[in-house]
């Protein structure tokens, strides 16, 4: 039994169930639909047949452009499916195909003519570059690798992180301005005083303002100012509080007199124990100069 050839093969592909209307064989079926369509895309493709490319175009049918241009017709398009199906090598579709309009028509031209026939259908097509499939890199991370530690920047010299004790040694230097201006004035006024009460005692003429009389005369009255003499001479008490302090005889005085009469009254007790002697209980402290 003979194995059946290509062309049968092709045939009962196409075919397999053969309709009265249908192509005998391969032969009749590559006159009836093969060269119509080969003629067709000749046109299509190249215009007018005044060109020898036109009239021997060369179509390979292994050969994917070609396989472009006709596959857009009916008849092969299920010819290159039963290719396809068949697993036909370039070999045999070559010894299959030909008729008019392929390869082996056009070899046939160029040996009898000795011209050669350039195929213009790859012309203005570039060759892509293959595209790069994308990647990645994994690595993987190993104990015996030590992590990157971050470097802080140092501060400047000049520079403080914070700004509390800046404050903080603002308000203590205000502080301590304020307690050396409170010290200074009782100093200075409780000094005046006792100055002015041994002026008197050694018979000077120290005159006295309205103030100071009137809280004289006060103290006289109220019985306490033996006491108040008292606690001058020990300086072992407050002062502020062995006597009734002239603030409120301030209030209604001058507006010089109200700057200094509310620093009389927390003046240390250093500053009345001075060292003077104050023997006559008719003099009283003595005003600051107007």
């Amino acid at each position: 039994m003979h194995k059946p050839s290509v062309s049968q093969l092709v045939y009962s592909a196409l075919y397999p169930k053969p309709r009265p209307n249908d192509p005998m064989n391969f032969g009749s079926h590559i006159t009836r639909n093969l060269v119509p369509e080969v003629r067709a895309e000749t046109s299509r493709f190249y215009g007018t047949l005044d060109c020898i490319e036109a009239q021997y175009p060369g179509l390979d049918y292994s050969f994917p452009p070609h396989r472009m241009r006709l596959g857009r017709f009916y008849h092969h398009s299920k010819l290159f499916r039963a290719f396809d199906d068949l697993g036909l090598t370039e070999d045999e579709i070559a010894s299959l195909c030909r008729w008019e309009g392929t390869r082996s028509a056009k070899e046939r031209y160029e040996r009898e003519e000795r011209v050669r026939v350039r195929d213009t259908t790859a012309d203005g097509i570039f060759i892509s570059s293959p595209t790069i499939p994308p990647s990645i890199l994994v690595h993987r991370w190993s104990e015996e690798e030590s992590l990157p530690t971050l470097q802080s920047a140092p501060l400047a010299d000049n520079v403080e992180p914070h700004g509390s004790d800046s404050v903080q040694s603002d308000r203590t230097a205000e502080e301590s301005s304020e307690d050396e201006l409170e010290e200074s004035v009782g100093f200075a006024l409780n000094q005046h005083l006792l100055e002015a009460t041994a002026a008197r005692e050694r018979g000077a003429d120290v005159p006295l303002d309205d103030v100071w009389e009137q809280w004289l005369k006060d103290a006289i009255e109220r019985g306490s100012y033996e006491d108040i003499l008292h606690t001058i001479r020990e300086g072992s008490v407050d002062f502020s509080r062995a006597f009734t302090s002239p603030t409120s005889i301030y209030g209604n005085n001058s507006a010089g007199a109200r700057q200094v009469g509310p620093r009389l009254m927390p003046a240390p007790n250093t500053a009345l124990a001075s060292g003077f002697d104050v023997s006559d209980p008719s003099v009283g402290p003595s005003p600051n100069p107007r």
